[in-house]
């Protein structure tokens, strides 16, 4: 009886090995599949910054463009975008680094203006600066308008905590070839880039597209989806790193 007993609990002991085994083998495989995927991310960045450093006629290194900047994969996407389509009128909100990768394109093309717009003095002077730098006055407009209480047609239900650019400061721009949206920061309200197409949508050109960063979010992607039904926009979109969709006028 003692045998039997002894052979029971050395079986159980070995069941819990093989069941514990498993469980690590599985967690290893997630690890390395993450690990992978992480790299292959990182290879598709330093593949794009590569082929964009290659693209751009500046003489200092750009600022960062890892965290809330737009990745490298965007940026040489929108490089080649403005290169070839030749946009006249561009409006992007959320300068930084893009303000420099646009102003480059328009430069090369010899023709163009950018309208940038930032909420914050500190980063909007500090993308001046980089513009500056690198003798890209010519081709930007760009202009500092703090946040203020939205009071149109809005996504969020509760309109009294949403906010967006003072429109004073977009109130003269017109015929908009390309509308980039990469702001203001999420941080700031619900849904905080939506007003966007509301306040420009009649001041876009017959083929104008309008470029949403970060759509791999849900909150960024209801807000495209709710753009192109309301506005009977098509819609594509890109599986860059943070997420991109391009909505066009059908």
């Amino acid at each position: 009886m003692r045998y039997n007993t002894n052979q029971a609990i050395l079986k159980r002991v070995e069941e819990l090995f093989a069941k514990q085994d498993k469980k690590l083998q599985e967690m290893q495989a997630k690890i390395l599949s993450q690990i992978q995927y992480t790299e292959k991310l990182n290879f598709a960045q330093n593949e794009s910054f590569y082929w964009l450093a290659k693209r751009l006629n500046l003489k200092n290194a750009l600022p960062p463009t890892r965290g809330w900047p737009m990745s490298p994969d965007v940026l040489l996407k929108l490089h080649e975008y403005v290169m070839s389509a030749k946009p006249k009128k561009i409006v992007e909100f959320g300068s930084g680094v893009s303000t420099l990768v646009i102003c480059d394109a328009l430069r090369q093309n010899s023709e163009g203006l950018l309208y940038s717009i930032d909420h914050s003095e500190q980063f909007g002077g500090q993308t001046l600066q980089n513009i500056k730098r690198e003798s890209l006055e010519n081709f930007v407009d760009l202009r500092i308008a703090p946040l203020e209480p939205w009071l149109s047609e809005h996504i969020h239900s509760d309109t009294k905590s949403v906010f967006w650019y003072q429109k004073e400061c977009i109130g003269d721009i017109c015929d908009i070839d390309l509308l980039i949206v990469d702001g203001p920061p999420g941080m700031t309200c619900p849904s905080a880039r939506y007003p966007a197409v509301p306040a420009l949508y009649d001041r876009l050109s017959p083929n104008a597209e309008v470029w949403l960063d970060d759509t791999s979010r849900s909150e960024e992607k209801k807000i495209c989806e709710t753009w192109a039904a309301k506005y009977n926009m098509n819609v594509k979109y890109f599986p860059l790193e943070k997420g991109l969709s391009v909505l066009i006028k059908k």
